[in-house]
């Protein structure tokens, strides 16, 4: 019932209007129905049409935080949160949330303007995303950030109207549930896994489910949610239990015609207790929510849940179980009368301040947590199995220091301080009981903090230096210890050393290592490793003494060199070739320093150069003394004059023994001398043409007279041997040391006269330069003859147009026709091909020798064993005429097979009619017709059962099969005509051609098994369809030629019918091969049914008559408990019987087993019994438990009653639940007992006789 005074408060928000009796034993605070004169009088079906009304009531009500993730849509209807509201939705999908209109639900907001959603914290959208509360106001407490869209008003009191709500739906949810004790149940909920099965008495105007388990299968997957026995206008109510509960359902439906949905505005789901509560799956929930644990987090992301929505919690609104798709909370009012809770729950607050406990003065920065005593174990248990219960989320102190929570339920609690301010200390008990006794009490403490106590500190150094130098020194090690056990000096073994302060130190580039943040004392550092080459010191520990705060205490330690034994190390330049050593090489001595592998001479950090640079006397030698021992570089800095660097300069020397001397070895190479190159192009002087066939002598001048002398006491010095200029005229010569050359032209070209002047100069006088020069030549005047071939055939002397000869020139001085290699003779024009008077003819030819090649004969035509014609010019104006013989080419034949076969079988096919054609016309592809068709050999063929149709002894070209008439039952292919070409004599070619069966017409048949004496169907027959193929008339189903089995076994299924579809025409057989349970096999078990047209379905209809029963059995199960063997009462029992031919025992489905009568529940005796049963197969199913045992895990248990064994009793043992623990009871005003109804045990037989 509203109270007075929260009417009043609600007041400006629009929750005026509903005085006391307007409902009986409601919600608290006013909260359900539909509030304000604009009500539906009838709240529609989820819709987006237009809006049927204004609620003015609240729809949402969260007492913590609203978060709204995934792909959470909408809110409709007033939502109030006292937390944050926060709205972070996934990527990808809608970024908008709706507050207050919903565009698809029960259509009926808020009124127009007035507060679609309050917050008492902050209201976050995120970047991108938008809140929409388009027609009203969202007024939150704290900060805005993101986009929202409607009127926002900051307010401090946003939501302080409704913080009382809070502790009165504690209060009341703790009530419906049952305070001390649970609320007597009016009916019973039992899990069958596919569904929850909710069953009332009938009868109760307040139905009451108390329900301990989770809303899921077995397999926590989602199920069914079914109410039965229900009475008209009754209200609901669900006690969900327990410190978690999962909801995971498939019910309801957009259709209010759904079952489920007619129970929504009288149906509540009351979740009391649970920390974790989950409400998923793709079903349209029905019915309004409580969640009364102010600790919990509820987690909702169905695709609607139609109804209130009350939590003293935080609500996450996401998705998830709903598929993907936007979730959506609908508003619908909650009109139920729930159980009278007496007046409105008296609530008190509590408030703590942390203070400083010298100054009193408020600390900001303390972490308080809210605790209710709810284990009934005195004190605070924040943890373990069973501890109190938190109220709240955690509380920092703002700057007054205060942390306060109003609306509490009567009872103890306590204020935990979890965290102290920043400076502080928590107290030595950091837990301060408050107990809340009477209504409006506000109970104040206050905490005090003491100031963490700050240690004076000081710090010191030490700094390694050289004993010498006073330069600072890497790589010394120091551990710094501090004075701890009371011992003057430093002990750093035995059983009370003194204590080691961090790790220690290794003295970087400036030589200092330090310690800060030290407590006041005495210290020593002490050095344990010098840094390479010096020595420890004698006194390797350093006392300091702490005494001030801030103080900072530094130390230098010196440590000198030791004394290093050093070494000697030489390097002798040599000539690469000759060993000889070598004056004028540069080196640099260097002393690997840098700790970098090989020589870096450059950079940041190079090595160290040990003295000047050397350069080498006439010994080839420079030499370095009195080296450290360790790692040096001889760099070679310059190479002597006239020698190359090579290309590894740098030789490593390691000197690693006291006195050691170490000489290295280092070669030059003399610089190569530079060089150039010549080349000479003889062309010719009129066309520039190149020539072949030139001599020409490269020679060097070296005897220092002017020009080219050839012979003599002192000739200038030839180069290389004579050059003959190929095709393209040139000779060359390449890597010529610089100076004076001359080419000398020995002999011209055939047909040229050498020039006047042979020789040229050439002047070569820098590196890599090339001199190019061209020497023309005249031709010599020469008498030319001609030649003719003529091509005749060898038999007739006609002669024969289309033979290609070739006409060579003999040039390369070789006997006979060189036409190929390096130095061919010489090509005289393009390839000729003989006219029809078989003539080639060439005119103007140089005197010489000549070849006529014949490559390639004329068609029909093959070329002689000796294809090439010798012709002798001598003289000019001769013409030598010459004939070649031609013979004609043999003809060769072939054959060819052509094979038509099945196109799916491959087997060969008789019947196909092909005719060969040969292709004469000239036009690609068969013509068989108009006025120059192709040439059909021999008639048309009719394969004979091989398939084949062959054509031997024809002449060489292209043929085609063409199948003009394709096998009876088959269909001529697309293409019907297959390309044959035979190119060699003596060649057979094959072809394959498929064909596709004509496709057969097809038709069904059906049976149908009924019960001879009812007519009516009969499941578990089974039927095998034979086709009849072996034509041998009637069935045969064995033997060595049996009839074919169409399919596997078909067991009839509660229709009693099986099919075959998809038939070729013809006979065919339906066998009764097993019948019903219960049922004899008829005297003839085979049917016949013939197909005789396409598309024709054949029915036929098979009774059988049912077994004759030996006599009644009977059956009986006792139920008792799993530990003492004591019957129980109260265990309900179904009793089954097999009937769908599936073993083991189906309860759902088209096809499921028998029920046999009513459920039986155990009476005291723990028996449930049936008689008169027909002997078969049953099953006891146990449907529930007796109160407080658990079901089997196999709740089914199989009976089998047969001739020998008419009478049947089982044993089913429950184990006990463990009793929930005890808890103080809580004071709860006396209300009326609702009326009890009778519930004794349902008797569906007489109690069994026994057995």
């Amino acid at each position: 019932m509203l109270s007075a005074g929260l009417a009043a408060t609600l007041v400006p928000f629009g929750l005026a209007g509903v005085g006391p009796g307007a409902w009986a034993a409601g919600l608290p605070g006013g909260l359900g129905p539909c509030l304000g004169a604009e009500c539906p009088a009838t709240f529609p079906p989820v819709n987006n049409g237009p809006f049927a009304g204004r609620d003015a009531n609240i729809n949402v009500f969260v007492g913590g935080d609203f978060n709204v993730t995934g792909s959470a849509a909408e809110a409709e209807g007033r939502v109030v949160t006292l937390g944050n509201f926060s709205q972070n939705k996934a990527a990808g999908g809608s970024a908008v949330y709706n507050v207050g209109i919903a565009g698809v639900g029960s259509r009926v907001p808020p009124p127009d303007g007035s507060d679609f959603l309050a917050a008492g914290g902050n209201v976050t959208v995120a970047q991108g995303q938008r809140l929409i509360a388009e027609g009203g106001v969202v007024r939150h407490a704290g900060t805005v950030s993101g986009t929202v869209e409607g009127t926002v008003v900051q307010d401090p009191q946003a939501v302080a109207a409704y913080t009382p709500l809070r502790g009165q739906l504690q209060a009341a949810s703790e009530c419906y549930a049952g305070i001390g004790a649970p609320r007597p149940a009016t009916g019973t909920a039992v899990n069958q896994s596919f569904q929850t099965l909710f069953t009332g008495d009938g009868t109760s105007a307040l139905q009451v489910f108390n329900v301990d388990f989770d809303l899921t299968t077995s397999g926590g997957a989602q199920q069914g949610i079914a109410f039965q026995n229900i009475p008209a206008n009754a209200t609901v109510l669900v006690n969900l239990t327990g410190a978690a509960r999962t909801v995971s359902t498939f019910s309801g439906g957009l259709d209010d015609n759904d079952p489920l949905n007619q129970l929504r505005e009288r149906l509540l789901w009351n979740v009391p207790t649970a920390g974790s509560v989950t409400f998923t799956g793709t079903g349209q929930f029905q019915g309004s929510i409580l969640v009364g644990n102010p600790a919990s987090t509820t987690t909702v992301n169905m695709p609607g849940l139609n109804g209130r929505f009350f939590s003293t919690g935080t609500l996450n609104h996401t998705s998830g179980g709903s598929g993907g798709t936007g979730t959506e909370i609908h508003a619908y009012p909650f009109n139920g009368d729930l159980p009278e809770c007496g007046t409105p729950t008296p609530t008190a607050s509590t408030s703590v301040t942390k203070v400083d406990s010298d100054t009193a003065q408020p600390l900001a920065g303390a972490v308080f947590q809210l605790w209710r005593e709810s284990n009934g174990v005195a004190g605070l248990q924040t943890d373990g199995a069973d501890p109190d219960t938190k109220v709240g989320a955690p509380c920092t102190t703002p700057a007054n220091g205060q942390c306060s929570v109003t609306g509490l339920p009567l009872d103890t609690y306590y204020w935990q301080e979890t965290a102290a301010p920043p400076g502080y200390d928590l107290p030595a008990q950091p837990v301060t009981q408050v107990d809340l006794t009477t209504d409006g009490q506000n109970a104040a403490v206050t905490v005090r903090d003491t100031r963490t106590t700050v240690m004076a500190t000081a710090s010191t150094s030490v700094t390694k230096t050289d004993a010498a130098t006073n330069a600072p020194l890497a790589g010394a090690v120091f551990q710094l210890w501090h004075e701890t056990n009371g011992v003057t000096g430093l002990q750093t073994t035995g059983a009370n050393p003194d204590t080691a302060v961090g790790p220690p130190c290794t003295t970087p580039a400036n030589g200092q290592c330090s310690a800060t943040g030290l407590a006041l004392g005495t210290y020593y550092w002490q050095e344990t490793a010098a840094p390479p080459g010096y020595d420890l010191p004698a006194q390797n520990v350093s006392t300091v003494v702490l005494g001030t705060d801030g103080q900072n205490e530094a130390v230098t330690v010196q440590d000198a060199r030791t004394a290093a034994p050093t070494a000697a190390t030489s390097v002798t330049k040599v000539d690469s070739e000759t060993n000889a050593p070598l004056a004028g090489a540069v080196f640099q001595l260097w002393h690997e320093t840098n700790g970098v592998t090989g020589l870096q001479t450059t950079g940041a950090n190079p090595d160290t150069e040990v003295g000047s640079p050397c350069t080498t006397p006439a010994n080839g030698r420079c030499s370095a003394t009195d080296l450290p021992l360790g790692t040096y570089y001889w760099q070679e800095v310059s190479a002597p004059d006239g020698y190359d660097l090579p290309d590894l300069n740098v030789s490593t020397v390691l000197l690693s023994a006291d006195g050691q001397n170490e000489a290295v070895t280092v070669q030059d190479t003399r610089t190569a001398a530079p060089t150039g190159s010549t080349t000479v192009t003889k062309v010719d002087a009129t066309t520039d043409a190149p020539l072949a066939g030139a001599v020409f002598q490269l020679w060097r001048e070296t005897n220092g007279v002017s020009g080219l002398q050839t012979g003599g006491a002192n000739p200038d010095t030839e180069v290389g041997s004579p050059c003959t200029t190929p095709a393209d005229g040139r000779c060359e010569a390449g890597g010529l040391p610089l100076g004076t050359y001359y080419w000398q032209e020995t002999a011209a070209p055939p047909g040229y006269d050498l020039p006047a002047q042979p020789v040229s100069t050439v002047v070569l006088n820098a590196d890599g330069q090339h001199v190019p020069v061209t020497v023309q030549d005249t031709r010599s005047p020469v008498p030319l003859g001609s030649t003719t071939v003529t091509k005749v055939d060898a038999t007739s002397n006609a002669p024969l147009e289309g033979a290609v000869f070739q006409l060579w020139h003999e040039t390369n001085g070789v006997t006979g026709l060189q036409t190929t290699g390096a130095n061919p003779d010489t090509a005289i024009g393009s390839p000729c091909v003989t006219s029809d008077t078989g003539v080639c003819t060439a005119n103007n030819l140089p005197l010489g020798t000549y070849y006529w090649q014949e490559t390639s004969a004329p068609e029909g035509y093959e070329l002689p064993a000796q294809n090439v014609t010798t012709v002798v010019l001598t003289t000019g104006g001769q013409n030598v005429p010459v004939t070649v013989q031609d013979t004609r080419t043999p003809a060769g034949t072939g054959s060819t097979t052509v094979t038509k076969v099945d196109a799916t079988t491959d087997a060969p096919l008789a019947g196909a009619v092909f005719q060969l054609w040969h292709e004469t016309n000239g036009v690609p592809g068969l013509q068989t017709t108009g006025a120059n068709p192709d040439t059909a050999v021999g008639a048309p063929c009719t394969t004979p059962a091989t398939g084949q149709c062959s054509a031997t002894g024809l002449p060489l070209g292209t043929y085609y099969w063409q199948e003009t008439s394709a096998p009876e039952g088959y269909e001529l292919p697309a293409q019907n005509v297959t390309t044959v070409v035979l190119t060699t004599g003596g060649q057979n070619v094959p072809v394959t051609v498929q064909d596709t069966r004509t496709p057969a017409g097809t038709g069904s048949t059906g049976v149908t098994k009924l019960d001879a004496g009812t007519g009516r169907p009969l499941a578990g027959a089974v039927f095998q369809l034979w086709h009849e193929t072996n034509g041998v008339s009637g069935l045969q189903t064995t033997g060595a030629n049996p009839d074919t089995a169409v399919g596997a076994p078909c067991t009839t299924p509660a229709t009693g019918v099986c099919r075959g579809t998809g038939l070729p025409l013809g006979t065919y057989y339906w066998q009764e091969v097993s019948a019903p349970d219960g049922f004899d096999l008829p005297a003839e078990p085979v049917t016949t049914v013939v197909i005789a047209a396409a598309g024709q379905n054949v029915p036929v209809v098979v009774k059988d008559a049912r077994t004759p029963e030996e006599g009644p059995g009977e059956t009986k199960v006792i139920k008792v408990d799993a530990e003492t063997g004591e019957p129980l009462a109260g265990a309900v029992f179904q009793l089954w019987r097999e009937t769908n031919g599936h073993p083991g025992l189906q309860t759902l489905g088209a096809n499921a087993d028998t029920k046999v009568g009513e459920p039986c529940t155990t009476g005291d005796d723990g028996v449930c019994a049936a008689q008169d049963l027909p002997l078969g197969t049953y099953y006891w199913q146990e449907v529930s438990a007796p109160d407080g045992y658990a079901r089997p895990a196999d709740p089914v248990t199989k009976v089998v009653l047969t001739k020998d064994c008419p009478c049947v009793e089982v044993t089913v043992k429950d184990t006990r639940l463990c009793p929930p623990k005890p808890r103080p009871p809580k004071p709860c005003p006396p209300e009326p007992c609702p009326p009890k109804g009778d519930h004794g045990p349902n008797k569906p037989w007489d109690r069994p006789r026994e057995s």
